[in-house]
């Protein structure tokens, strides 16, 4: 088609009707993506043609790829380059992997069952002192009461600030010497090229 041609297909005006069955998508997108400027409106509602698929599909290359490529740009994927970025992707779950090991990091499902362990065990304790305090606290003054208060408050704060890291430890986590961390660290280093 030449340049004229294309001149008339730039001035094409159709109605949503015809983007949506153009698209495969429902009229409340076609406002959605005119509202983005992404369907270029025409006059009278209608809207431009060539410029609103033109558009389209750049923003469909654009969200599928992150990128804009120009047709000059090679389509096909970069084997060398894929296959480094999976190579990255597996070392960086093997250093989490690791880390896991060591008790360096910990699994949300670890943390979460740990700490609803230690709330709970904190919220029996507190829900505990007004029966456990009752009777020994009748006849008593404001001054020695608020401290026998304070007392046991402080008491159960620190049960709960006591935590013991070993508690987090998943199942894959294996006690290692510092000996054997040192070797490690050496073997790892190697690895990366330290």
């Amino acid at each position: 088609m030449g340049a004229k041609g294309m001149d008339e297909l730039d001035d094409i005006l159709v109605t949503s009707k015809v983007l949506e069955a153009l698209f495969c998508v429902k009229d409340r997108t076609i406002r959605y993506l005119a509202d983005n400027g992404i369907v270029k409106r025409g006059s009278h509602g209608k809207y431009l043609l060539m410029e609103s698929a033109k558009s389209y599909i750049l923003a469909l290359k654009v969200k599928n790829t992150g990128k804009i490529r120009t047709d000059d740009e090679e389509e096909d994927l970069n084997l060398n380059a894929e296959k480094a970025m999976h190579e990255r992707v597996k070392r960086q779950i093997d250093e989490i992997k690791l880390q896991l090991i060591r008790g360096k990091v910990h699994k949300a499902e670890d943390v979460e069952a740990v700490m609803t362990d230690m709330f709970e065990r904190f919220r029996m304790k507190m829900s505990a002192l007004p029966a456990k305090l009752a009777k020994g606290l009748e006849g008593k003054g404001r001054a020695e009461i608020r401290k026998i208060l304070q007392k046991e408050i402080k008491q159960a704060l620190n049960e709960l600030a006591d935590y013991k890291p070993a508690d987090f430890y998943s199942d894959e986590h294996i006690e290692i010497s510092g000996e054997a961390l040192n070797v490690l660290g050496d073997y790892e280093d190697g690895e990366n090229g330290g």
